[in-house]
């Protein structure tokens, strides 16, 4: 109820073995079940970042209809540009840092490296003729994470430092699909209800930053779509987020 706070921020903290994962399952399960009781009866679209692999297992899927992604060409395209009537000036620049940042913090990138790094990322929207100046070009197709990699590594002169390890690792992997016209957005893959992006299995330093990348692109999306209604005391819910042993990334 609004009445005692507008957010739905929940924390779900407790020692090893107290039920903490079958109380989350339970939850979001009913979330999504209860959705007749929702504002206007809104479907509930619900990402959940699995660091251990306990949202794939058959109940929870069975229960949930979840989809389960694998840090396998998942197929949404952070560089894509989210254009609507508020979007920012210059928006190629913005999305270009703000991904240039996350990469950054999760790789303990230097000043000179994250130069190079958002200069490899505006060449790639050069490349595909999209102007930060011209709003028109924001409509063409964006580059992905895929032809960043790929023009940084081509360049004769690069050192095999932290930023060459950070991204080689994205593109060797392919963990986001490299071809744009095969990808959509975050928010229309969250439409069917709940997607699981299973992290186990990964180094914690690329788990981290496909859950900084996505939640910067979720936050974009989540501008262009706007406040959820509010009907008396009660506010709609539209789209929520878990991560599993969230401390592993707050930290």
């Amino acid at each position: 109820t609004t009445s005692k706070v507008l957010h739905t921020n929940t924390g779900i903290i407790g020692t090893m073995g107290t039920g903490k994962t079958q109380f989350t399952k339970s939850l979001v399960t009913q979330l999504l079940w209860e959705t007749k009781n929702n504002i206007g009866s809104q479907p509930i679209g619900i990402l959940i970042f699995d660091y251990k692999g306990d949202y794939i297992k058959d109940d929870f899927v069975k229960a949930t209809k979840a989809q389960v992604y694998t840090l396998d060409a998942l197929p949404y395209n952070p560089l894509a540009l989210d254009v609507h009537e508020n979007a920012l000036s210059k928006l190629p620049l913005h999305t270009a840092s703000s991904i240039k940042e996350t990469i950054s913090t999760a790789y303990g990138l230097g000043n000179k490296q994250q130069q190079t790094l958002r200069d490899a990322i505006m060449n790639a929207y050069e490349e595909r003729g999209i102007d930060k100046n011209d709003k028109s070009t924001w409509l063409r197709v964006a580059p992905t994470i895929a032809d960043v990699c790929k023009g940084f590594l081509e360049n004769e002169n690069i050192t095999q430092d932290s930023l060459y390890a950070a991204l080689i690792t994205l593109y060797e992997f392919e963990i986001f699909e490299p071809d744009a016209t095969k990808t959509k957005s975050l928010f229309e893959l969250l439409s069917d209800g709940v997607m699981v992006i299973n992290l186990s299995g990964y180094d914690e330093s690329v788990q981290n930053l496909v859950v900084a990348i996505t939640l910067d692109l979720f936050y974009t999306q989540m501008q262009k779509t706007g406040h959820s209604k509010i009907e008396g005391d009660y506010r709609q819910l539209n789209k929520m987020i878990l991560v599993d042993e969230a401390d592993k990334f707050l930290s």
